[in-house]
């Protein structure tokens, strides 16, 4: 969908325009809520990595200093935010394969007191932390909850797409390389982690039991301190620090546009419309920054409790998106097979497993997002505060959903009861423009001569 027509805000702006306007406006705030949430989250998080060296460090100087710097990056231009970002990204990939290194090494024994430790926490304690199956599946479905937050991201695609000088040619490269990076990332990253430490070493369980700061409870850390390396640990977390960072930076310039889509829309107020001389939305960026001081809930409820309210309002919330998209697409196929464009050259890309991958996550993601606060409803497991956090969002979403289709109804006039007709939708609009852009691009591309850099740049990226 992106690929056909990679408009100003992305998925968003396809599902008002193949469902429903007021599915595409309460779903482009469900993700503006998404995105300042985990603003807010790397806030608090910022402090317990600062924790891991000066433990007493009131936690309001780091999320103030950091506010600044990011109203800084963001205000300025796209070309700064850009440039930042790249730099600090790279942070993040030596960071990785020097932990993936750090476990392939040590674990054949390449450390001071030369253990050749292998895969002996899998036999000893062994996998999975229960003996009984209850436990076990239990602690599956959690492990599904954590990455259902921790996956944020691939959409973010979809979002800057409309901003992409050839988007034919870069959007599909960009797609299809999402599974190999998280295959990389999230699936390796997890096997690290379970060949370091197990699941009952004693300084990991003290360390999340006693809320040890920063990379203190990491596993990784947990490691180096058990092999006797010295050093290292403060390394990675000074990386780690500047990872969150550039996290933080990329979700406050995500919300910010996600804003600015929803203000182009007539869904958000016109104040938000307003641009510097740079084209940056600073009215956007500015009141992104203004909301994300709800990091210092943090001084007086606590860092660990804020950090999983965080996490489970993002969890919801992006439960709600992957289900949108889903529905989305499944409106998309359903208008193209009406208007008889499914089967021919029309589609610039075409995705794989369809429609069963749509429909796979239509199904899981509301199931998903049903039972991700299970725990809640245990004996004596249940508050209100983390209830609202971990539902929040559905009440959020169907509220807004409910107020733009009665204001369609009532007082505009000019909305239907039910969802776009898939013989009505609208597969021309911008289509000549896209069109145009590709030719344009392509004729530019072809003309400059390409280095031998150039194309191991275009192998990777």
């Amino acid at each position: 969908m992106s690929t056909l027509l990679p408009v100003d805000g992305g998925f968003i702006t396809l599902a008002t325009r193949f469902v429903d306007e007021a599915v595409g406006m309460a779903l482009g705030w469900n993700y503006f809520i998404t995105q300042l949430a985990l603003v807010c989250f790397e806030l608090t998080a910022l402090n317990v990595i600062i924790g891991y060296w000066d433990p007493n460090l009131n936690p309001a100087i780091m999320i103030s200093v950091s506010l600044v710097i990011l109203a800084a990056i963001n205000l300025y231009s796209v070309r700064a935010f850009g440039e930042v970002e790249f730099w600090l990204s790279i942070t993040k990939v030596f960071l990785m394969i020097g932990l993936f290194l750090f476990t392939f090494i040590t674990m054949c024994g390449g450390n001071p007191i030369g253990d050749k430790f292998g895969f002996r926490y899998w036999k000893d304690p062994g996998p999975f932390a229960s003996s009984t199956a209850t436990g076990r599946a239990e602690s599956i479905w959690s492990a599904i909850c954590w990455s259902t937050f921790a996956i944020v991201g691939p959409d973010y695609i979809s979002i800057v797409s409309g901003e992409v000088k050839n988007p034919r040619r870069v959007l599909p490269k960009a797609f299809n390389s999402v599974i190999y990076r998280i295959f990389f990332f999230y699936c390796v990253g997890s096997l690290c982690v379970g060949i370091v430490a197990p699941y009952n070493d004693s300084g990991l369980l003290g360390a999340i039991s006693d809320g040890a700061p920063g990379a203190a409870s990491s596993p990784y850390v947990i490691a180096m301190k058990r092999l006797g390396i010295k050093g290292l640990p403060d390394l990675v977390n000074v990386v780690i620090l500047v990872s969150i960072f550039s996290t933080t930076n990329s979700f406050l310039y995500t919300g910010s546009r996600c804003l600015f889509g929803l203000a182009q829309a007539g869904q958000a107020p016109k104040v938000f419309l307003i641009t510097n001389k740079q084209g940056t939305p600073w009215t956007c960026v500015f009141f992104c920054c203004v909301i994300s001081c709800l990091s210092y809930l943090s001084l007086s409820a606590g860092t660990y409790k804020v950090l999983n309210w965080w996490i489970n309002l993002v969890t919801c919330a992006q439960l709600i998106t992957w289900s949108i998209i889903a529905l989305t697409y499944i409106r998309f196929r359903a208008g193209l097979k009406a208007q008889g464009l499914l089967n021919t050259d029309f589609l610039p890309q075409r995705g794989r497993f369809q429609p069963f991958s749509g429909i796979y996550a239509m199904v899981w993601g509301p199931f998903a997002l049903v039972f991700s606060g299970y725990y809640l409803f245990a004996p004596g497991s249940f508050t209100t505060v983390d209830f609202i956090f971990a539902y929040g969002s559905v009440l959020i979403f169907l509220a807004l959903l409910i107020f733009w289709k009665s204001y369609g109804l009532i007082v505009r006039k000019g909305s239907r009861f039910g969802w776009i007709r898939a013989e009505e939708m609208d597969f021309k609009s911008d289509i000549d423009y896209f069109e145009k852009l590709t030719s344009l691009s392509e004729e530019k591309r072809a003309s400059k001569q390409r280095s031998k850099l150039d194309r191991v740049i275009d192998f990777f990226f």
